[in-house]
């Protein structure tokens, strides 16, 4: 067997090897950034949730209650 013959099966291999491992890392880096970002919008809703329900029970007369 030749090099060159050698080299024309044994570099596209390599190639989808290579290029198949920074899709794999771009892919985990992008969904972990997606998971955090997806955290932080649910530790934000929470807090903001939590701060109109606090608010509602402290304030003597909320003008949702006097809606239908």
């Amino acid at each position: 067997m030749n090099a060159k013959l050698l080299a024309w099966i044994a570099l596209p291999i390599l190639g989808l090897i290579v290029a198949g491992i920074i899709v794999a890392n771009v892919i985990s880096w992008l969904l972990g950034w997606v998971f955090y970002l997806a955290l932080g919008v649910a530790v934000v809703g929470l807090g903001l949730w939590g701060y109109s329900k606090v608010r509602g029970k402290l304030s003597s007369g909320s003008q949702r209650r006097m809606l239908p």
